[in-house]
C-alpha cells in the first residue's frame, strides 16, 4: 500500500518558501494514450528539471479509475534512487483495458522535503484476438431493491490467456433489455430496481453474450439513492480541500451513508472518508495536476447508488 506523505512539512515549505524550481517532474514514456502489450516490459522515464534534488522516484501501476481498495492485491510498485530514475515495468499478462502509471518523486531541499508527482494513462491491448466471452450468469439479487453488483466478464484470447474485461475501458458494453428490473452502467455494475428477470446483453468487439439478472427482493418499496460528488474544482497546492456530497439524494428522504475514495492522481490521505464532506490537503505541484474522487452512497436498507465522480485540479 501507499505510504502517507508528511502533509504538515509539505504545507509549511510551500507557505514559507514556495517551490523554487520552475520545471515539473513529468513522465516522458510511455506517452498518454500509448498502446502497450500485456506480458511485456514497458520503459518508464521521467524528465526532471536541472538542479532539482530528487532523492527517489516510485512508480505505481494501477487500473484506470479504480480505487486502491477495489483490488485485493497491492498494485505493482517499483522504486529507484539511481538517476536518471528510469525503470522497466512488467505489464501483467492477464491485463486488458486502460491503465495508469503514477510517478512520485521525493525531493530533498536544504530547507524541507516534499514530493512531486505525474501520471499518464495508456491502453493495454492484447495482440491475440478475442476468441470468446465468459460471463457469470445468472446474477441474483435477494436483498433490497437498489442492491448493486459487479459483472464478472472475462475474455478468452487467442494466446490462451483469460483476461478480466468487465470494464468499459476494455471495450465491453452492457445493455439491459428491461431497465424496470435491472440497470447497468459503464463501470460494469448492475443495479436491481424491480422484481423479475432481465436479460443483459454483453458485447466486446464482435463477441456477444448475455447475463440474466434475477431480482427477488424482499423489500420492494425502497428505491436506490443517487450519488452526486459535486462540481469539478480548481484549488491551490497546500490548501485544505473539501469534497461535498450534499446534492446526493434518497427518494424516501432517508439519511445516507457516504463512501469516498480516490481513483486518479497521487494517492493522498482522505480525512473523514465516510462523511458528507471529507477533506484533504492538496499536494505540492509545479504544474497543474488532476485528482479524481469517487462517491458511492447507501441507505439504511442497503440500497446503493451508482458511482459519481468529481475532478480536482491542483495548481501551483
Amino acid at each position: 500500500m501507499f505510504s502517507k506523505w508528511p502533509v504538515v512539512s509539505v504545507i509549511a515549505f510551500i507557505v514559507l518558501f514556495g517551490v523554487p524550481h520552475a520545471g515539473a517532474v513529468q513522465i516522458a514514456e510511455p506517452s498518454t494514450g500509448a498502446v502497450v502489450r500485456p506480458g511485456t516490459p514497458v520503459k518508464v522515464k521521467v524528465t526532471i528539471p536541472p538542479g532539482l534534488p530528487v532523492r527517489k522516484v516510485t512508480y505505481t501501476l494501477m487500473e484506470e479509475d479504480r480505487a486502491l481498495e477495489d483490488k485485493v492485491e497491492s498494485p505493482l510498485s517499483i522504486s529507484t534512487a539511481a538517476p536518471p530514475f528510469d525503470v522497466d515495468m512488467a505489464i501483467p499478462a492477464d491485463s486488458a483495458g486502460a491503465m495508469r502509471v503514477v510517478a512520485v518523486a521525493e525531493v530533498a531541499e536544504r530547507r524541507a522535503s516534499y514530493v512531486l508527482f505525474d501520471e499518464v494513462s495508456f491502453r493495454v491491448v492484447p495482440e491475440a484476438p478475442l476468441v470468446a466471452l465468459r460471463v457469470e450468469s445468472p446474477i441474483r439479487f435477494s436483498g433490497s431493491l437498489g442492491e448493486v453488483k459487479l459483472f464478472n466478464v472475462q475474455g478468452l484470447y487467442g494466446d490462451r490467456v483469460v483476461r478480466d474485461i468487465g470494464s468499459a475501458t476494455a471495450g465491453t458494453t452492457y445493455q439491459s433489455r428491461n431497465e424496470k428490473i435491472a440497470r447497468t452502467n459503464p463501470d460494469g455494475r448492475v443495479q436491481a430496481v424491480g422484481n423479475g428477470i432481465a436479460e443483459i446483453a454483453v458485447k466486446n468487439g464482435t463477441k456477444e453474450d448475455s447475463i440474466r439478472a434475477v431480482v427477488e427482493a424482499d423489500e420492494t418499496n425502497n428505491q436506490p439513492p443517487v450519488a452526486h460528488a459535486g462540481s469539478n474544482i480548481t484549488v491551490r497546492q497546500g490548501t485544505r480541500v473539501r469534497l461535498d456530497g450534499i446534492q446526493s439524494a434518497d427518494p424516501e428522504g432517508e439519511n445516507l451513508f457516504f463512501y469516498w475514495s480516490q481513483v486518479k492522481g497521487m494517492p493522498i490521505n482522505i480525512l473523514e472518508p465516510l462523511s458528507l464532506r471529507p477533506y484533504f490537503f492538496a499536494p505540492v505541484v509545479i504544474a497543474p495536476r488532476l485528482l479524481r474522487f469517487r462517491l458511492i452512497v447507501k441507505d439504511r436498507e442497503g440500497a446503493e447508488s451508482f458511482p459519481a465522480y468529481v475532478n480536482v485540479t491542483v495548481t501551483p
